[in-house]
């Protein structure tokens, strides 16, 4: 609470009135008590030369009992303390107090000693130093006024008290009024003074508790929950505080800061999501290189070693396979009819198969390590897909597979090697009918891909055969993967297809659910040159 602000602002504006109400208070007391009491001065006067006009006939004829009894009356009147006469040597001949007549003043006393403090007493003594104030054993104070009763001719050529000539001061009218009243009076107004003020200053803090709670704390405390919020990272935060002063000035600039904040987070996240997806495609697209590298070098090796064992191959199996089939027909004419001689000749037409199935293995060698040059120019991809399907037909027919055919593209001019393209399409066909051992459905579907300026055809060979594990997927394009029976090739097939894709400048993608069949989809430029042109002209922009 001591460190609040709102608090602060309150206790020195509440302190400041009360210190300016002190002041006030003070000073109005001041000014009062100097009121009242030139007010019962001046009255002083009046009393004291009334009483000295009205003794002064008396005084004049010497009638002393009527002095007693006209000092003794006035004497008890409301607020007249005493009323005493005295002569010059301090000696009291009247006094409303019975008891002190006859006796003497000290002429040292504060009362006397204006005029009797010089070795010759004053003569005149200034009207503003005639009254006193007195404070008495019972603690009130008295005003005493002093008047001097001056000589005349008619007292110094009077018998009753004949006096010198000279002599200016016959006596000392001395009148003590008391204050008590007054006083008390001031006490009063005081104490009603300080119960109303005390009032105010309740009011006043009430009002400014609550006008510094509206105009300061309130504002303040929203703009301080706004500021957490915000440090929180709370960037839609906004301060709804409508007002026209600096705080609203403030809360106008903080909202303007919150909206500025949160559109720069937005754009800094719209950045990094972009920079991510950047990054993914950038890191998808090196590992399709490298992987592209990978299998080029692992085509280059194989490719050279396949060369050299299928040229040193060749040769040797041609030989066993025509003597095998030369030794079949000798042994048809030579050897008689019987079980001998049907057993010598499956045993040479197992070598002739083998090494019929060595030959293909050989040949399918030299064509995935030919480097041979691809002859592109202008061919029609539905004119391929239907050389393809007749010329695996035999084979959908031995095997019980219906084909399908959903040719879509408008337009299915393409430049590529035709022949290679067919190749393609043969192995893929093939490939799917031995997956579907039991019969099932061959599809095959073409369609076009725009994408950009690189215009590409897309076809896809579908089955429903047995599918491929999902943790051979990976490597179904590698040289010598196969997840069939040894007896049915060696796995150069996929690697072949892979390879006329790509330089094709296409791509070769597969997908499979086991038990549920197989999709190879291809996805080649309609013209390789061109695709490869505005590829490295992407590449440099980016």
């Amino acid at each position: 609470m001591s460190s609040s602000l709102s608090f602060k602002l309150f206790l020195v504006l509440f302190l400041s009135i009360v210190i300016l109400s002190a002041i006030d208070s003070a000073i109005r007391d001041h000014l009062r008590r100097q009121m009242m009491e030139e007010q019962v001065k001046s009255d002083a006067y009046r009393a004291s030369d009334f009483i000295k006009r009205s003794l002064l006939g008396c005084m004049m004829r010497n009638e002393r009992e009527h002095i007693y009894e006209t000092i003794a009356l006035l004497g008890s009147e409301p607020g007249i303390e005493v009323i005493r006469i005295y002569n010059k040597h301090g000696e009291i001949k009247f006094s409303s107090v019975a008891s002190e007549i006859g006796t003497a003043l000290d002429m040292q006393a504060e009362a006397c000693y204006a005029c009797h403090e010089s070795d010759q007493p004053l003569q005149f003594l200034p009207t503003a130093e005639r009254a006193r104030i007195y404070t008495k054993e019972h603690d009130y104070r008295v005003l005493g006024l002093i008047n001097p009763i001056r000589t005349n001719e008619s007292c110094s050529s009077a018998a009753c008290h004949v006096h010198a000539p000279d002599q200016s001061i016959l006596g000392v009218l001395d009148v003590q009024m008391s204050m008590q009243s007054m006083d008390e009076g001031l006490a009063a107004a005081r104490r009603q003074r300080y119960a109303v003020t005390t009032l105010i200053l309740f009011l006043a803090a009430l009002l400014m508790a609550g006008i510094v709670y509206y105009a300061v704390y309130s504002p303040t405390k929203k703009l301080r929950g706004g500021t957490e919020a915000l440090a929180k990272g709370k960037l839609d935060v906004q301060i709804d505080l409508k007002r026209s002063d600096e705080l609203g000035a403030l809360a106008d600039s903080f909202n303007r800061m919150a909206r500025n904040l949160r559109a720069a987070d937005e754009e800094l996240r719209a950045w990094s999501h972009m920079l991510e997806d950047r990054i993914q495609e950038k890191t998808k697209t090196l590992e399709q290189v490298h992987q592209q590298m990978m299998q080029s070098e692992k085509a280059a090796s194989l490719g050279k070693m396949a060369a050299t064992v299928a040229h040193e191959l060749n040769n040797p199996l041609s030989g066993i396979l025509t003597c095998a089939k030369l030794a079949a027909k000798k042994v048809g004419r030579i050897v008689p009819d019987g079980g001998e001689k049907q057993d010598i000749l499956d045993n040479l037409e197992l070598i002739r198969s083998e090494s019929a199935r060595c030959g293909n293995i050989v040949r399918d060698l030299l064509t995935y390590a030919r480097e041979s040059s691809t002859e592109f120019e202008e061919a029609h991809l539905h004119e391929l897909v239907a050389r393809a399907l007749k010329l695996v037909s035999h084979h959908t027919e031995l095997g019980g597979v219906d084909t399908e055919a959903h040719l879509l593209l408008e337009d299915d001019a393409l430049i590529c090697d035709g022949e290679q393209i067919l190749q393609a399409l043969i192995a893929l066909m093939i490939n799917a009918i031995e997956a579907m051992p039991n019969g099932g459905r061959l599809k095959v579907k073409t369609w076009d891909t725009p994408d950009g300026p690189l215009d590409r055809v897309c076809l896809s060979v579908s089955d429903t055969g047995v599918g491929i594990p999902e943790d051979a997927l990976a490597r179904v394009f590698d040289p010598f993967f196969s997840t069939k029976d040894e007896t049915k090739g060696v796995g150069l097939g996929l690697s072949v297809v892979h390879g006329i894709v790509q330089r094709h400048g296409g791509e070769v993608s597969v997908s499979s659910s086991p038990g549920e069949g197989t999709t190879f989809t291809i996805q080649v430029p309609r013209d390789p040159k061109r695709a490869m042109s505005e590829r490295v002209q992407a590449s440099k922009l980016t």
